[in-house]
């Protein structure tokens, strides 16, 4: 298990454990306490948790917060982005929704089409989505990260391999002008990151909150993407310079 894979199972046993221990994380996997320690060191430098004597715990101030608390977070502006964004799609189209509460209020938005694939490994995505009888969904698989109701991991990037859709529409946790589109979870943005290579057309769902924001994982380069949709334009954002710079076009709701 590599560096990167095992500060995964550490976020993922954070949580869900809320606490871990340097002596269990060392016994579950199979590397010395000191390795342990400098992969905590890592995670603590990047905001995502707090070391405590003999291990650590989330740092819920800086890290992700819970999935159903931001489902309701600035759905208003949400489901403005998820309107715009709807409008890009067309009867015939394949597209790829991403992880994330913006990506749900889209999913809400195209509900009602007709004749169009979906790629998803966001659960509430699909059970939104399965009303529909003329709406196709393909599921890549993968490992149940359970408090984000998503699924992850080599299974699903073995499967993305083989699609190539139209649209891929992604979220994201900031849009920053060096480090590009990031997001916290290092399984889901191995996803992303393939899906990103999938895609004929990327589009970046993203509110104001989200901009001049870093997370622990790069997604994408802003090269790597063709459009950003936003609620409400911010003044004198420097964001805004760089997406322009990289052939990036900004959509707003306003």
């Amino acid at each position: 298990m590599n560096s990167t894979q095992r500060k995964e199972y550490i976020l993922d046993s954070l949580d869900t454990k809320h606490s871990v221990r340097i002596n269990e994380l060392s016994k579950n996997l199979k590397v010395t306490r000191e390795t342990i320690r400098r992969d905590l060191n890592t995670l603590e430098e990047a905001g995502m948790i707090k070391k405590v004597h003999g291990g650590a715990i989330l740092d819920n101030q800086t890290g992700e917060t819970d999935y159903e608390k931001r489902k309701i977070e600035r759905w208003h502006a949400k489901e403005k982005i998820a309107k715009i964004a709807a409008g890009y799609i067309e009867e015939g189209d394949s597209v790829y929704l991403d992880y994330g509460t913006t990506t749900l209020a889209l999913a809400k938005e195209i509900c009602h089409m007709k004749n169009i694939t979906v790629v998803t490994n966001t659960i509430p995505i699909i059970n939104t989505l399965l009303k529909n009888e003329a709406i196709d969904i393909i599921i890549p698989g993968g490992l149940l990260r359970s408090n984000e109701s998503s699924l992850f991991g080599q299974f699903a990037l073995n499967n993305m391999q083989e699609i190539f859709v139209n649209l891929g529409f992604f979220g994201c946790s900031g849009i920053e002008s060096k480090a590009g589109v990031t997001s916290h979870h290092m399984g889901e943005v191995q996803v992303s990151k393939q899906m990103i290579q999938q895609c004929q057309s990327n589009i970046v769902l993203a509110d104001q909150t989200k901009f001049g924001n870093m997370a622990f994982n790069r997604t994408a380069a802003l090269e790597e993407i063709d459009i950003v949709i936003t609620d409400i334009l911010l003044e004198d954002a420097k964001e805004y310079e760089a997406l322009a710079e990289h052939g990036v076009e900004l959509v707003s709701a306003e």
